[in-house]
């Protein structure tokens, strides 16, 4: 027997299979007409699957009958009945926890889960979905106001601001940084700072640097390890990662030792960036492994206070256990982005793998990035994700690379793919106010969660150019845009968004560090209200 499953209209075709934990299985659906079919590896099993669901948005929804699972069957199950149940299930447990904690069950979302059970019975099983998610979203956020208002506030979160925008903003965008952000990230792309062989640029990671030095803002440096299809795969050094593995090492070292020599201990943090996720050069687990050994040892010799993050995408690890390469609605996806089919060793391990490797190894983790742009994660489905990843680690998290719209379509500027349009959506199509929205509730939650501890604006400002001139002309020109299309808070003109002044609203209502007034504190100085 197989588990067969009734497919739906979902993002990329996608169906993964999971454990009863929600680990991923790499054991691939096989799409037979309206039917997907998975060999029966498990004896139990969780699926799970990315859809739209019309009058809610973006989703990532799991069937998994009650936490119990399911066993294999010669009987095709209906996914999406199965997921709305299974949702439904957990949305209802989750009340009862919110009744055990606050003494109440709110009575929206109550009200939103009997109306769904009522559709449910009328086989209207799309807009009872639709419903439990909205009250999944409503009573989490919720509980997320009562938890701060009985907590108060903290002193171990701050909104975090990407640099790239630094080099060509000029003193407004410095000073729209300091108002909101209490820690910033540098980009520190290699293929984008060493454009051709022997050529360097790192004077502009470090004019970023030492202004943050001298206004005593954190800084994390993104990414000491990382090759990107893009910036490394197509560019001067991508002929060693192919050809010279040994080479290509020593050159990622001696990079590493340049960086962090020059300024000792002045990163807070840096990552090393979706390990085996993004693998150009098709390196082997022991083989990436062995670099990000090399690299840390480099930190503790020459920037012993730094702290080091994995930083990652696809933060339920559904590639793991997904062909990219057989999904044709995934292949041209990739296609229209300018990435090329996946070699076999990318996502040939699962990031809590490749973890518990650097735990055997002697590195040592200290904090969880999840990039968090995958998708427009629902807030039930968000807190779900941090308390698995917080409860497997206990680490701290940040959410690393944010990027929400405030328009739909193309920007006026485009080279490549890049900018990237984003058609997911959430609630309604993108604007202004929802994309401040957005950022409202988002922000609320993982502000009232302690193991989260920042919020990383990925694309401050919608500018078209960032970086300085030295990349003209080259195929990696293109990282002076910004990554997604009107993802910034700041438009073209770096004029701010509505998003930038809910941000700057909540940090002054939550007393948030923000680079104005850790300046003001090294100086001695007293913060104004």
């Amino acid at each position: 027997m197989k588990y067969l499953w009734k497919k739906i209209n979902t993002r990329l075709g996608t169906y993964v299979m999971y454990d009863l934990e929600r680990n991923p299985v790499k054991e691939f659906g096989v799409h037979e007409g309206d039917v997907i079919s998975f060999e029966a590896v498990l004896p139990r099993a969780v699926f799970m699957s990315k859809l739209d669901v019309p009058g809610f948005g973006s989703a990532v929804l799991f069937a998994d009958n009650e936490e119990a699972g399911y066993e294999p069957s010669d009987t095709v199950r209906d996914f999406l009945l199965e997921g709305t149940k299974s949702r439904l299930h957990r949305v209802k447990k989750y009340l009862g926890r919110f009744e055990a904690k606050h003494g109440f069950v709110p009575a929206e979302p109550a009200w939103l889960l009997r109306e769904a059970e009522t559709l449910l019975r009328e086989a209207a099983v799309e807009a009872a979905l639709a419903k439990i998610l909205w009250a999944g979203e409503k009573a989490v956020l919720l509980d997320s106001q009562i938890k701060i208002g009985k907590r108060g506030n903290r002193d171990d979160f701050s909104f975090v601001g990407c640099m790239k925008g630094f080099t060509d903003g000029g003193d407004h965008f410095k000073n729209c940084f300091l108002d909101v952000f209490g820690e910033a990230v540098i980009p520190t792309h290699w293929g984008c700072v060493e454009p051709y062989e022997g050529e360097q640029h790192y004077d502009v990671i470090f004019d970023m640097l030492d202004w943050c030095t001298e206004h005593h803002i954190p800084v994390r440096g993104h990414a000491l390890v990382w090759f990107s299809d893009w910036w490394e795969g197509k560019n001067w050094m991508g002929r060693y990662g192919r050809e010279d593995y040994e080479g290509f090492k020593k050159l990622v070292v001696d990079r590493a030792k340049y960086i962090l020599s020059s300024r000792p201990n002045a990163f807070t943090s840096v990552d090393f960036n979706e390990p085996l996720q993004s693998n150009p050069f098709n390196f082997t687990f022991d083989q990436h492994v062995e670099i990000c050994k090399e690299v840390y040892e480099v930190i503790r010799t020459y920037s012993p206070n730094t702290k080091l993050m994995i930083n990652f995408y696809d933060e339920w690890q559904g590639n793991y256990g997904f062909s990219e390469n057989d999904i044709p609605a995934a292949r041209e996806w990739k296609k229209s982005y300018g990435l090329p089919d996946s070699v076999p060793n990318r996502y040939c391990v699962t990031v809590p793998m490749f973890l518990d490797r650097c735990k055997e190894e002697g590195i040592q983790v200290d904090v969880l990035g999840l990039q968090f742009h995958d998708g427009f994660y629902d807030l039930f489905d968000t807190m779900e994700l941090i308390e698995w990843w917080s409860g497997r680690y206990h680490l701290p998290i940040q959410l690393t690379e944010v990027s929400t719209p405030s328009k739909t379509g193309k920007t006026a500027f485009h080279m490549g793919n890049r900018p990237v349009p984003l058609d997911k959506y959430w609630r309604r199509p993108w604007d202004e106010r929802l994309q401040e929205e957005w950022y409202r509730d988002f922000a609320t939650y993982f502000y009232s969660t302690d193991c989260v501890t920042g919020l990383t604006c990925w694309s401050i400002s919608d500018a078209p150019t960032q970086w300085g001139e030295f990349l003209a002309g080259h195929p990696n020109e293109k990282f002076r845009l910004q990554a997604f299309d009107f993802d910034g808070i700041l438009d073209v003109n770096n004029v701010p968004k509505p998003a930038y002044y809910a941000l700057r609203e909540m940090a002054e209502a939550w007393n948030l560090a923000t680079g104005r007034k850790l300046s003001i504190r090294a100086a001695g100085g007293q913060e104004t209200k």
